[in-house]
């Protein structure tokens, strides 16, 4: 089923539904993983990251709840960051296309080999980090969740497009690097509530998803590039010679600013509205589906 609340449910219900769902997908994409298929890390942290977007939508109703299960599925997703930070790197250095990039290719290319093969070797294995999170499964069914229809997500939907559009409007200001980093994850948070929330009026809420996925994309792309940027500043041998190093950097620099204007552009559709015209919005979309807010 897809990742979206049915508004003429039970919203409680609902949301521990679509955890579930969630926590179902990461574990067959773990369990592909164990069998080979490199995919299945990167889909498992896509779905570690979309189950804290809901956790945020619901936050003010967990409460004590909200921070022990957000730090586990953070926790868990970091287990399988060293593979996707590597990839990341190669990835990125395909993008820029550099041709002077011969020598880094290659050892990005045996960095990335290397990880894949230490990833889950000792108390981190995958077969531990499956059985964990079926464990978290079945917590979903104890979330402490009260309310009924749109109020049960107003609170949680709010702060986090607040808290973009604030990241937003330092960006218009000129942001760093972790600063748009930052921005980058109340984004990706923000674009979840919009796909939960796509059966409220799908015509406009498919389409401001999508905008959203672009600015996540656009901020992503960036902050892999400060990564590329920062292992080359750790590691300058990677690159083979300064010339190679020089060229890449200055690659980097100039794809960087290009994503900045394009990130600034893109966020100021999306984070158009003031937060509370945005939940009033939000609001009169839910009443108008299932008739009245409880």
């Amino acid at each position: 089923m897809a990742f979206e609340i049915r508004p003429g449910r039970d919203v409680s219900d609902e949301i521990r539904r679509v955890a579930r769902e969630a926590v179902d997908r990461a574990i067959e994409a773990l369990q592909g993983a164990r069998e080979g298929r490199s995919k299945g890390v990167h889909d498992a942290r896509k779905r570690f990251k979309a189950i804290r977007a809901l956790l945020r939508l619901a936050a003010p109703r967990l409460g004590p709840a909200f921070r022990r299960e957000n730090r586990w599925y953070r926790d868990a997703a970091r287990q399988l960051a060293g593979v996707r930070e590597a990839q990341a790197s190669l990835e990125t250095l395909d993008r820029l296309g550099d041709p002077e990039d011969a020598a880094l290719r290659r050892e990005l290319e045996a960095r990335y080999e290397a990880r894949r093969g230490l990833q889950f070797e000792g108390t981190h294995s995958l077969a531990v980090l499956v059985a964990d999170l079926e464990e978290a499964g079945e917590r979903v069914a104890k979330w402490p969740l009260a309310g009924e229809g749109f109020e049960v997500i107003d609170s949680g939907l709010h702060a986090t497009y607040r808290r973009g559009r604030r990241g937003f409007r330092r960006a218009l200001r000129g942001s760093s690097a972790t600063e748009l980093h930052e921005w980058r994850k109340d984004v990706k948070y923000h674009r979840h509530h919009l796909e939960l929330l796509v059966p409220l009026w799908p015509d406009v809420m498919t389409g401001a998803a999508a905008t959203a996925r672009r600015l996540g994309d656009l901020l992503g792309d960036h902050h892999d590039l400060h990564e590329l940027r920062a292992l080359l500043s750790r590691s300058p041998g990677l690159a083979g010679g300064s010339r190679e190093r020089e060229s890449v950097l200055a690659s980097a620099e100039r794809r960087s600013r290009e994503l900045e204007a394009r990130a600034t552009a893109v966020g100021g559709l999306v984070y158009a509205e003031r937060p509370g015209r945005f939940i009033a919005r939000m609001g009169a979309y839910w009443d108008t589906h299932s008739g009245c807010r409880a």
